[in-house]
């Protein structure tokens, strides 16, 4: 007895001179909130429009992320930005990465990381006025006057050797020069041209086929921020399987294409 008193003594006189310093007390239990990580808010750049990307925030991205960064506990916002800025910014930490690009671009910027899992599909179509041909690669594109949209990395490499190409920044500029006769081929993506075509109203332009190129888009975040892509690539998959994501893509896509979801599912 007489030693469990002294000790229970011990202890009274330590939690004392504990408080007396303004120390906490001890404890065994789990760290507090205080003390872990907060979650990062995601800035994250876009050089896409409608349907993709919109400024009322009802593109195909805007709804994807709301859904998958709801799931994971993140807070996030799009800002537009012209394709080679958005880059810049993401890859300099300005901002926290970019809503979706190609893969391999890490070669180009550095300090980027990309999500495994594929967030779109992308085929890249030739719209035309007038002329009518079976696209046969890029060089079966050299004897016309081409427009593209600068900073779109995947466009600029393909047509590097095209003597008369014009790169704008918007994709209503682009299109409103086809339907002015003051250049004779666009090429871009399949749902961008699709969109703006409908909302101006543009009669005569077709899609030559069949697509230039065609492959998958990743988001890629600032590698500061490389730690979440485990979790969004896993959230990501299981938004795939569980049905949300071909729900998301109707609402968002289902204007332009007929939806098969084995052929559309990146």
């Amino acid at each position: 007895m007489g030693k469990a008193v002294f000790l229970s003594l011990l202890l009274l006189l330590a939690a004392l001179a504990a408080s007396a310093v303004g120390a906490p007390p001890p404890s065994s239990g789990p760290a507090t909130s205080a003390n872990s990580v907060p979650r990062p808010h995601l800035v994250l750049n876009s050089p896409f429009s409608a349907p993709l990307t919109t400024p009322e925030q009802d593109g195909f991205l805007d709804l994807l992320y709301a859904e998958l960064f709801r799931r994971l506990d993140l807070s996030f916002e799009i800002q537009l930005l012209p394709g080679e800025r958005a880059l810049w910014n993401a890859n300099a930490g300005l901002d926290d990465g970019d809503v979706c690009r190609i893969a391999g671009l890490e070669v180009h910027y550095p300090n980027l990381r990309r999500s495994r899992e594929a967030v779109l599909d992308f085929q890249m179509v030739v719209f035309s006025r007038w002329p009518d041909f079976v696209v046969d690669g890029a060089a079966s594109l050299l004897p016309y006057e081409l427009g593209i949209l600068r900073g779109w990395k995947i466009l600029e490499d393909v047509t590097a050797l095209h003597p008369r190409r014009v790169e704008l920044d918007q994709t209503e500029q682009l299109f409103r020069m086809l339907d002015h006769d003051r250049l004779d081929l666009v090429l871009i993506d399949r749902f961008l041209g699709q969109e703006i075509i409908d909302r101006l109203e543009i009669q005569g332009i077709k899609i030559l086929a069949p697509p230039l190129l065609s492959g998958n888009w990743y988001l890629y975040l600032h590698e500061s921020h490389q730690q979440l892509l485990p979790e969004i690539d896993r959230e990501l998959r299981r938004m795939k399987e569980d049905g949300s994501y071909e729900r998301i893509r109707r609402q968002a896509l289902g204007a332009f294409e007929e939806f098969n979801p084995e052929e559309h599912m990146p």
